[in-house]
């Protein structure tokens, strides 16, 4: 029959286990496979050339975007500038990108746009601008952009909508 060993002869004995040394450390040996070819002569030139101007900062190369804020700048000054630059970019763009082909018969032009002029494929920007208007179905306004000024063009167009209701509840 075996010895019966009380729960404080195990608790002993397992401090004498764990009093031994430990057994001596094995050398790591490194996790990085041994490339078994050397590296071709393109890839190392390739990298070094990548690697040549690579930097950690945030503006690297370039220096600073123009619409960065220096400390003791204005925000509003560099806001005004970068406005009045990218309004005279859209003065000076050519006139085809500010354009709109409108794909009607002629009759139908010529009875809902008199203004058209045939040659210099011209159209009273009013007159197009009511057109379009009129023939809008439900709310068909998109925005992309700034959101501001989405929400201040959006809220604009509610208000046309509420005083057109208003007017017709009038009559």
């Amino acid at each position: 029959m075996p010895k019966k060993i009380s729960p404080t002869g195990k608790t002993a004995a397992r401090s004498l286990l764990s009093a031994r040394p430990l057994p001596a450390a094995q050398p790591k040996t490194s996790s990085a496979r041994v490339l078994k070819r050397p590296v071709p002569a393109a890839s190392v030139a390739k990298a070094k050339k990548v690697f040549k101007s690579f930097s950690l900062s945030k503006f690297a190369g370039n220096g600073t975007p123009s619409n960065y804020v220096t400390a003791g700048q204005s925000p509003a000054e560099t806001q005004r500038r970068k406005i009045s630059q990218h309004l005279d970019n859209l003065n000076t763009a050519d006139a085809p990108t500010r354009a709109m082909t409108l794909a009607l018969p002629d009759a139908t032009i010529k009875k809902l746009l008199p203004s058209f002029n045939a040659k210099a494929g011209t159209i009273d920007l009013g007159e197009l601008m009511s057109l379009i208007q009129q023939n809008m179905k439900g709310t068909e306004f998109y925005a992309k952009g700034n959101p501001t000024l989405n929400r201040l063009a959006i809220q604009s167009h509610v208000q046309r909508i509420i005083d057109s209701v208003k007017q017709e509840v009038k009559k």
